[in-house]
């Protein structure tokens, strides 16, 4: 897609990514489905910039390497890893079914994402500690303390970014119902979102879903303690059928990574 610097060896995809993210989690999860073996590259959020600029252009992950060319997006990444190794298939072989899978997968990257992100960073925006420790979590020493020397520098670019501002926050937590209504309706009669077995649209949904859920099954869980505000605000959905949903989804189906190794 771009050049500059190394790109990783032809039978050796690698991924670059936020540990942290539910749009990286997206392409993790289709990877490690599919059983394709893979390297990961974690990047710091705010330190990624310029070397990814330097890369592909822009500044947002994932962005997958392979075969000589850089991948940019969750959508984009899963729908080429679709079509290089349609087996085991995420998306159903029905055109009807296709074009549902598609649509509910657009509506949590488009719609929900943003909307649970911020959620997800509001209750860590304000504690430096914590903010630190998620958004580092995994790295070197060195990053961790630059990271946390700078942080009172980078928070306002974060809440920019983010969109942390009160209206946008309070439109997230008044809509955070309606999303479990939406998603609660889309649920099948054998507990998947399209058809009768797992696929693009129950990995996008609970992916996407996963920043405020968190599953054990979450590729990178949260260093602990994580913010009181994050707890409650899982407390206060919990008992809904759509947060039940992710879990169980996770549970059943999030397998064993295909990372083959660190770099």
């Amino acid at each position: 897609m771009t050049t500059g610097g190394e790109l990783a060896a032809a039978d050796t995809p690698r991924l670059l990514h936020f540990r942290v993210s539910h749009y990286n989690e997206k392409v993790r999860w289709a990877l490690d489905f599919k059983r394709w073996a893979h390297r990961r590259k974690a990047l710091v959020p705010g330190f990624h910039i310029a070397g990814l600029r330097l890369k592909t252009g822009q500044n947002k992950v994932p962005v997958l390497e392979i075969d000589g060319t850089r991948l940019v997006g969750s959508a984009h990444i899963i729908e080429e890893l679709e079509r290089r190794r349609p087996e085991p298939a995420l998306l159903p072989a029905d055109e009807a079914g296709r074009k549902r899978a598609l649509a509910i997968q657009a509506y949590f990257d488009d719609e929900v994402a943003p909307a649970v992100r911020r959620l997800f960073w509001s209750t860590y925006i304000a504690d430096t500690s914590a903010c630190c420790r998620m958004a580092t979590h995994g790295a070197s020493r060195p990053a961790r303390m630059t990271f946390r020397a700078l942080f009172p520098l980078m928070r306002p670019l974060f809440r920019r970014n983010m969109g942390l501002d009160k209206e946008r926050l309070a439109a997230a937590r008044d809509g955070l119902a309606g999303i479990l209504d939406k998603l609660e309706s889309e649920i099948g009669p054998k507990g998947y979102l399209v058809g009768d077995r797992f696929g693009l649209a129950d990995l996008a949904a609970a992916a996407i879903m996963s920043a405020i859920v968190r599953p054990p099954e979450f590729s990178y869980p949260l260093p602990q303690p994580y913010p009181e505000a994050l707890a409650a605000l899982q407390a206060s959905v919990a008992g809904r059928r759509g947060y039940q949903w992710v879990v169980e989804t996770y549970a059943r189906h999030r397998g064993p990574s295909a990372e083959i190794s660190a770099s």
